[in-house]
């Protein structure tokens, strides 16, 4: 069954992102919403508390985020800039 997400908050994080990103950002954005980012981004679990995850958007740009999956709802936390790459820990899996 597919989990459909409403953004509850955050969007003031995208004025501090220029303009040539934000439709990068509302990509993903959307993506969360109708369930197809953990297809399409790079995800991470992230610390803070079991519901806090940064999605990879691009090469030199991540959101993070809070899903509150009793409420089916997600919240923008903020952005990361700098390069993310998949553990390599994780290759040997």
């Amino acid at each position: 069954m597919a989990v459909r997400l409403e953004l509850t908050g955050g969007l003031e994080w995208l004025d501090s992102i220029p303009e040539s990103e934000r439709a990068t950002v509302f990509t993903a954005l959307f993506a969360i919403c109708d369930g197809s980012a953990f297809l399409t981004y790079g995800v991470f679990k992230v610390g803070g508390g079991p519901d806090r995850f940064l999605l990879t958007v691009a090469p030199e740009l991540a959101i993070r985020i809070r899903i509150d999956w009793a409420r089916s709802e997600f919240e923008l936390l903020g952005f990361t800039r700098k390069a993310l790459y998949w553990p390599q820990e994780l290759d040997a899996l």
